[in-house]
């Protein structure tokens, strides 16, 4: 069927495409870019055709800080080795750096992109390529500079009067622009020209070239609720004014991305992205067509399908010279075993000469059938739907990341529905259990589910497994998809041992901005949650702000250190092994172990998991609904230990932001540190407050129905609070990161101590939850809910026992006194209690983080008050523990897989080079090492190094300006040993 249906469509080709002379070679295939990083997923190019014979493709690296370029000189059969054209400092998150390329009829080459909040960037190569510009910012549009600096979807085109044109999107005010040059692109218009819009819908993709003297033809795309479609308008005075839609493309499905190129012969290629519903799976499949017309943008040709793949074709773009056309497109085809995520890679081809003869099948959904899942006897029944335009010969489920492997099956016997319904099933053990959003920190004794919004322990983190198929048909044709596959719901509540602790935790914030008080808080018991997930004014459902884990059994390097890559963007900490500056976990000596030399995650004990969150709920949907939000932002830290001293202790760091979105400065902060402990049963609760252990606590003072007679203790600490100046030099204050980050100590501050604890009951009169930000501040401040200060003497929920003078009881902190001994301020109510610790007051200061860390300790004794002791000596554990900058929880690097066992020299890359090269080189044996630089002749140009160095793997960089193109002899010599390579600089 697939050699039919090949035949059928290609035996008719469009005459304006018609493939080249014979003379030229033939791309007969639609190919992968066989230069590109295949553990890498890459999505953007775009290329440039500078002759018959020559073309370049740029594209970006899956990280989106590196532009590669690949040169062809025989028309796409084979391609140079990638080359870096230049680094992309991607600060804030961006999805694409929208690439866009050309060559203008000066033979100039350009290549731009975008930085999100930044500006657009622009670099020209008068060379083919083999040298560029330094980048040029070219500030997008709008009437705010934020706006100016949120470009994106860029077009390069050039006009027939020479003039250059970048079309752009411009976020915040949803309009498009272009910006013209009319000095091959040295500078760029101040003013950029708008481009009308469309009430109700949203054009992107715009494109505008030349098609007559002052006439001007402009396509893009436009998108309504879930549709989309290709249009052009026209205008005949340069842009001064514009037709009404007309409309190329626009059926039920969606197009999209379209890219358009005028031919020697007048005529104009479109070339796009159609979405096709494939109504029977509910599934939509995403290919390459492309369109002709023949008078100049007014009607165009009948659609013609380039790419007939199942599965997502997507990110086109497009290059033409005399009547041809060279496409890229970026695919997930080739995502195969390995990696272990799924990929997309760039393809390419030529309009009406390039087949489709790589179709391999698509697996376009999977489930577990909730009543086919056995968790007591860890099984479940897995199915897959795999569909293709050959019959699929045989699927494979790789369960837990390659620990298990099993052949799924049609027949009907095996969990799979009916017989030959594209349904293919089996039974799969359970092996590994994972969470699909949030994350279930699981560590020794203590289970606590997180949600990525702040909210501690009141939330169900479904529970399942990671879980790859492999399809294949019967040209041996394999595709693989990758699925978390849900099993069951994690539950809610903090779980220690056989019983729970926590309901819910998190904490309170109030202060004043600009003398208007505001409190916001994550306390779900209390009905208040006004944090997102995220940075602040982004969407909180980007699957960017879910949890960053790292563990210290994670291979080095490996995915859970490059995921890190985007909690950096986002502002989480690492270790600058090189000390650049950036980010970069690369093992640089190829040992396949971490150095101290080497960029790694922040990893403190054996698990850390990390996330951001922001205040910006709307104040309609507050609690409090009178407090807007503030621009603050929440770096959330948690991490564990499995260490016996320490196996009943979770430690968590907010770092406190203040972005400067509303002040400069907020004052008179007060942050409480909030739970709703439940001890088992949650209806007998007792709290108190530790002030020598800087903690409030949950306990209980008669036998739990869950833990019976030795329930258990739990403890929040304060160890490190927020930082407030003193001016007295002998003050020290101090932030802790880990041994391996360090520490900072600022003189002439200190860190404040717990201020006030406070407890309140849901529904209690006197002090039920507070529904306003005045009573919520009235708790973070030592008062009940409306503004009175407990006296011990009188207060109706306790005592103070023991012979202690009641009038001499500090009533900042209710209930400090000690149960074990029954002496001083004693809780003698039994309910579900909510526990506050706040400290303050302190000031937020743009982008000066307050960094504050806490511990939630566990502990459990012989009876419930033997609980209490031994949860203080956890906790001073703890304490210790911080107060060592985290020692014995630094992070250990396993043994080196690769030994250095040989003095090796590697050949210099790239080469030949021009003007940069690195060389490689391994020392089995500390010696003094020299590298000199010998021209053909035999004499000495450079010498690179000349040093003592230990025994380790080695990488220089060598620049070769000052020196001529030719060959040239490397020669290094440690101990005994010499050995030599030759390298060609060419200029």
């Amino acid at each position: 069927m697939k050699g039919c249906i090949v035949k059928e469509f290609f035996t008719f080709i469009f005459f304006a495409l018609v493939a080249s002379s014979p003379s030229f070679p033939q791309i007969s295939q639609i190919t992968r870019l066989p230069v590109q990083n295949p553990s890498q997923s890459i999505k953007e190019s775009v290329p440039i055709w500078l002759s018959e014979n020559e073309i370049m493709i740029f594209y970006v690296n899956e990280s989106l800080d590196t532009v590669f370029s690949t040169k062809s000189n025989n028309r796409g059969l084979s391609w140079e080795e990638p080359k870096m054209i230049s680094k992309i400092d991607v600060f804030f998150n961006q999805h694409e750096t929208h690439l866009t390329a050309l060559k203008n009829t000066s033979g100039r080459l350009f290549l731009a992109w975008t930085i999100f909040e930044e500006s657009m960037k622009l670099i020209y190569s008068d060379d083919n390529g083999a040298s560029w510009s330094e980048p040029m910012s070219i500030l997008g549009a709008g009437w705010h500079p934020v706006f100016q600096k949120r470009s994106s979807f860029l077009n390069l085109t050039e006009w027939d009067d020479g003039k250059l044109c970048l079309s752009f999107y411009s976020y915040g005010i949803s309009t498009n622009f272009y910006k013209l040059s009319t000095d091959f692109g040295l500078s760029w218009s101040e003013d950029a020209n708008e481009f009308p819009g469309i009430s109700g819908s949203v054009l992107k993709e715009l494109s505008i070239i030349s098609i007559d003297e002052n006439k001007l033809l402009a396509v893009f795309e436009k998108s309504k609720s879930n549709s989309s479609g290709i249009y052009s308008r026209t205008s005949s005075d340069n842009g001064l004014s514009w037709t009404d839609l007309i409309v190329i493309s626009d059926d039920p499905y969606q197009e999209v991305r379209p890219k358009i190129a005028k031919l020697g012969d007048g005529n104009i290629v479109l070339a796009y992205v159609r979405n096709n519903v494939i109504a029977e799976f509910n599934y939509s499949e995403n290919n390459i067509y492309y369109k002709i017309s023949e008078d100049f943008g007014t009607t165009w040709s009948a659609e013609n399908q380039f790419t007939r793949y199942l599965g997502e074709d997507t990110f086109v773009s497009s290059t033409s010279i005399q009547n041809n056309t060279f496409v890229t497109f970026a695919t997930d085809r080739f995502s195969t075993a390995d990696p272990t995520e799924d990929t997309f890679q760039i393809s390419y081809g030529i309009l009406g000469e390039s087949v489709e003869k790589f179709t391999p099948p698509k697996v376009i959904n999977t489930t577990a059938p909730e009543q086919f899942v056995d968790i007591e006897n860890k099984e479940f029944v897995y199915q897959a739907t795999v569909i293709d335009d050959e019959e699929v010969s045989k699927v494979v489920a790789v369960i837990a990341d390659s620990v298990y492997m099993e052949e799924m099956f049609d027949d009907g016997m095996h969990y799979d529905g009916e017989a030959n319904d594209l349904i293919f099933g089996n039974v799969f053990p359970i092996i590994v259990t994972r969470y699909e959003s949030g994350y279930y920190l699981n560590a020794n004794k203590i289970q606590l589910p997180l949600s990525n919004n702040g909210v501690i322990a009141d939330v169900n983190i479904p529970i399942g497994q990671n879980a790859s198929i492999l399809a294949e048909d019967n040209y041996q044709s394999l595709s693989r998809y990758n699925a978390f596959v849900t099993l069951a719901g994690g539950g809610s509540t903090g779980k220690y041992e056989e019983g729970s602790f926590l309901f819910s935790s998190g904490f309170f914030l109030s202060g004043y901005t600009n003398g208007e008080l505001w409190t916001n808080a994550i306390a779900s018991a209390s009905l208040t949650e006004d944090y997102l997930a995220g940075i602040v004014n982004s969407n909180p459902e980007d699957p960017l702000f879910n949890f960053y884990v790292v563990g210290k059994d994670d291979a080095p390097f490996g995915s859970s250190w490059l995921k890190w890559k985007d909690a950096v963007s986002l502002g989480a900490e690492f270790y600058d092994g090189d000390g650049d500056g950036f980010y970069n976990p690369i093992d640089k000596n190829w040992n396949g172990t971490w150095d101290t030399s080497e960029d790694m995650p922040m990893l403190i004990g054996d698990e850390i998991a990390w996330c951001v969150y922001n205040d910006g709920l709307p104040k309609e949907q507050r609690r409090y609904n009178t407090i807007d939000p503030q621009g603050i932002e929440v770096r959330q830290t948690i991490f564990a230990t499995a260490e016996p001293a320490l196996e009943n202790v979770i430690f968590i760091r907010y770092s406190i932001l203040n972005t400067g979105l509303v002040a400069e400065v907020m004052d008179s902060i007060y942050f409480g540190i909030y739970e709703d402990g439940d001890l088992g049963d949650f209806s007998d609760d007792v709290v108190g407050c530790d002030t020598l252990l800087q903690s409030g606590f949950f306990y209980n003072n008669r036998s739990d129905a869950q833990y019976g007679e030795n329930c258990p203790a739990f403890f929040t600490t304060l160890l490190q609070g927020p930082v407030t100046y003193t001016n007295i030099q002998s003050d020290t204050a101090k932030i802790n990161l880990g041994q391996l980050i360090g520490s900072e100590n600022i003189t002439g501050a200190k860190n404040k101590d717990i201020s006030f604890h406070v407890f309140y009951i849901g529904g209690d009169p006197a002090l039920r939850d507070p529904s306003n930000e005045i009573e919520a501040r009235n708790y973070l401040t030592g008062r009940d809910r409306v503004g009175n200060i407990p006296d011990p003497c009188t207060f109706a929920y306790g005592e103070v026992r023991g012979g202690i003078n009641c009038n001499e009881v500090d009533s900042k902190y209710w209930f400090s006194g000690d149960p074990v001994t029954d002496v001083g301020w004693i809780c003698t109510q039994n309910q579900d209690m909510r526990n506050l610790v706040s400290t303050g007051p302190f000031d937020l200061e743009k982008g000066k983080p307050q960094e504050i860390i806490i511990a939630y300790v566990i502990g459990r004794g012989t009876d419930y008050f033997n609980s209490i002791t031994v949860a203080r000596e956890n906790v001073q554990r703890a304490i210790e523990e911080y107060e060592s900058n985290f020692a014995t929880m630094s992070y250990s690097p396993p043994p080196p897989t690769n030994p250095v066992t040989s003095y090796i020299l590697y050949q210099n890359y790239p080469n030949p080079f021009n003007p940069s090269t690195t060389f490689r080189y391994e020392l089995p044996q500390d010696g003094v090492v020299t590298i000199d630089i010998y021209d053909i002749l035999g004499q000495k140009v450079r010498t690179i190094v000349n040093e003592f160095q230990n025994a380790n793997r080695y990488e220089i960089n060598f620049n070769a300006i000052g020196l001529a193109s030719g060959v040239y002899i490397y020669k290094m010599k440690v101990n005994d040993f010499i050995t030599s390579k030759k390298m060609v600089l060419v200029k």
